[in-house]
């Protein structure tokens, strides 16, 4: 097994076989990102804090509580002999790196050594953290943070009857924080059996975004009925559930805690699941599709198989026989095909809503409680559509290709409807493909690196109209009037927008709802305009206001005071939320001094499959390391910036 570095840091390992490449995958992964993926197995284990403190409890606590580790075990038990060696060929790269290098993993090395339960309950956490980001608030704290309004992704796949270039055509464009447990890495592995080019969040042993000679796929995700929440009716130790009051069943736990002392934990649970106290103090059970209940545990086998599909048909059967418990998948292969396909977790609910999974249900009903996910061939897929495109871009599956697929014919309450449409970008997103004629390589990219703020061209004239004779307003008022309704480096009044937009339409709330802007009359339109002009000037006062604490003038060069990446690889920044309708997605912190840039755009990657060797080409941001002692590497922040995408290697 030899691995290789390329000037920008991304390994290829070439190795005898598959095992050989796992471990090299392993390898490279501990060479790169070592304490990061040392810390994100401790904390899966959920005993964190009892090597590191206190400052890891919180997540102890939840762990104990949750009952977590019984559902990993469940996870574990279910993983087949095949995926096991595999993952721990990968467990004995990340080992092995670390034994030979003392200084890889820094104060993070008592995890070691690691083994393969440590992948699967690392799998299990992303996508139990996945399922709490559409709860907002019901059971969990709201998912986001300072400057965040959330992930996401943008996925184009052309046929090659619609491409310029005779190929078919998959852009890959995954939205995510740019630390753990998110962050991603990616490498190139070539064995008899198997060669493949990708990328995947951290910790994990193989691709998951990725292309070889004859496919490429990627991941997208959609509002999911995944996450349940259930409203108890307490008395005491017991819950009212049938009429009836049941008592919870208990368990304690004793969460030790490294420098002091341990911490009891009362874990209850109810028929209906984990009980927690939600954020407004009510006292709910909750229910995980495919996570916690009738669980779903074989994405990690499904990505290996992905890899060894040749056709978008068989990428599509090998989800089927592996299911992914989320996340869409978007492909297109060398015969020219491309395909969409809906791969979530969603509980069979005949005659059930959507909208049911976005409030709380009685406890005491026992109707409300479901007991077997809808198959996967059952759900949403399209393959070669007449329209010669497919793409998602965190809508909905309705919309993957035009003319839209027809919920009537798919499970109920599986995806919001067509009306409820959650992104701006999808109408722009399908507007550019539908347009007469070819689509471009050129075409995609210019859609991608779009830093229109399109949000701008819905509100900021009803809002400039309602600003209009406030004299304390004016200089405001003015400075939107002549910015560019751009986020770009230069762009003057993009930073008093961005500061405003974050307020109007808070972390957590859907940008295109009927509180805040105007429906469009038809589905899947844009909206018209703000809803409450008078709420929108007073967010106005608050932004000038915030961005004048901050030290900053309201017309300040959005480059000059935001910045992507740190010393010598630091950047001005561009783009901005995809909440604000932005394709160049790019996520800061408002704060004094430069504004930090901490997510957005991850893994681009533009692949054409054609008969002979795909060509492709891509970036990785914020870079492709995070160990003090890595490989030397080219940070790729300033080929952000400057909308260019590296050259890969041909895959022999």
């Amino acid at each position: 097994m030899d691995i290789s570095w390329d000037e920008h840091g991304t390994p290829t390992i070439t190795a005898e076989d598959e095992l050989e490449a796992c471990r090299g995958f392993g390898r490279a992964q501990a060479l790169t990102h070592a304490t990061a993926v040392l810390e994100l197995y401790g904390v899966s284990r959920g005993n964190a804090a009892a090597l590191w403190g206190e400052e890891f409890l919180e997540g102890d606590v939840q762990h104990a509580r949750l009952g977590l580790e019984a559902a990993m075990e469940t996870w574990w038990q279910a993983q087949g002999a095949a995926t096991r060696t595999r993952l721990q060929a990968f467990c004995d790269g990340i080992n092995e790196a670390c034994a030979e290098n003392p200084a890889l993993g820094g104060d993070r090395r008592e995890v070691l050594p690691v083994g393969p339960r440590d992948v699967v309950a690392r799998t299990f956490s992303m996508f139990f953290e996945f399922s709490r980001f559409w709860d907002q608030g019901l059971a969990f704290p709201p998912v986001g943070g300072p400057g965040l309004l959330g992930g996401g992704s943008s996925a184009w796949a052309v046929r090659a009857e619609k491409s310029s270039t005779g190929e078919a055509m998959l852009l890959i464009n995954p939205h995510i924080p740019w630390i753990a447990p998110y962050r991603m890495f990616e490498a190139r592995t070539l064995s008899p059996e198997r060669s493949c080019h990708g990328a995947t969040p951290i910790g994990l042993p193989w691709q998951s975004f990725a292309y070889t000679r004859k496919i490429g796929w990627t991941h997208t995700v959609n509002p999911l009925p995944q996450l349940w929440v259930y409203e108890l009716e307490v008395t005491g130790d017991r819950y009212l559930h049938d009429g009836a009051l049941v008592p919870f069943e208990t368990q304690e736990h004793l969460v030790t805690v490294r420098g002091a002392e341990p911490v009891r934990v009362m874990a209850r649970r109810s028929i209906h699941g984990p009980v927690i106290e939600a954020p407004d103090g009510t006292l709910v059970a909750i229910w995980v599709a495919g996570v916690l209940h009738q669980p779903v545990t074989t994405a990690l086998e499904c990505w290996w198989q992905m890899s060894l599909a040749e056709t978008v048909d068989e990428l599509f059967d090998t989800q089927e026989q592996w299911p992914l418990p989320m996340f869409n998948v978007l492909a297109a292969d060398s015969s020219g095909s491309v395909g969409a396909a809906f791969c979530g977790a969603t509980p069979a609910r005949p005659g059930g809503t959507f909208d049911d999974s976005r409030r709380r249900l009685p406890g005491d009903d026992p109707t409300q409680i479901w007991t077997r996910l809808n198959p996967p061939h059952s759900l949403p897929r399209v393959v070669d559509p007449e329209c010669g495109w497919v793409q998602n871009v965190n809508e909905t599956p309705w919309w993957f290709c035009d003319p839209p697929l027809n919920p009537g014919d798919y499970p109920d309450g599986i995806a919001p409807g067509p009306d409820q449409l959650r992104d701006i970008r999808s109408p722009l997103s399908r507007t550019a493909l539908g347009r007469p004629g070819p689509i471009s390589p050129q075409d995609l990219l210019a859609l991608k690196w779009d830093s229109r703020v399109h949000l701008a061209n819905l509100v900021l004239d009803d809002l400039l109209a309602a600003c209009s004779g406030i004299a304390k307003l004016s200089e405001a008022a003015s400075i939107l009037h002549a910015w560019d309704r751009r986020a770009d480096e230069g762009s003057r009044g993009y930073l008093l927008f961005h500061l405003w937009a974050h307020d109007h339409f808070p972390v957590g709330d859907v940008v295109m709802d009927n509180s805040r802007l105007t429906p469009s009359l038809e589905a899947g339109g844009l909206p018209t305009g703000l809803r409450d002009p008078d709420a929108a000037v007073e967010a106005l006062r608050r932004a000038a206001h915030r961005l004048a604490e901050l030290g900053r003038s309201l017309d300040a060069a959005y480059g000059e005071v935001a910045r992507i990446g740190t010393g010598s690889d630091e950047v001005p920044a561009s783009g901005g939320p995809t909440y604000f309708g932005l394709f160049k997605c790019l996520e800061i912190v408002p704060t004094e001094g430069a504004w930090p840039a901490i997510g957005g755009d991850t893994w681009i990657s533009l692949i054409c499959l054609g008969s002979s060797a795909p060509t492709a080409s891509g970036l990785l941001v914020p870079g492709p390391v995070s160990e003090a002692k890595a490989p030397t590497s080219r940070a790729q922040t300033a080929f952000f910036a400057a909308e260019e995408l590296v050259p890969h290697p041909q895959l022999p």
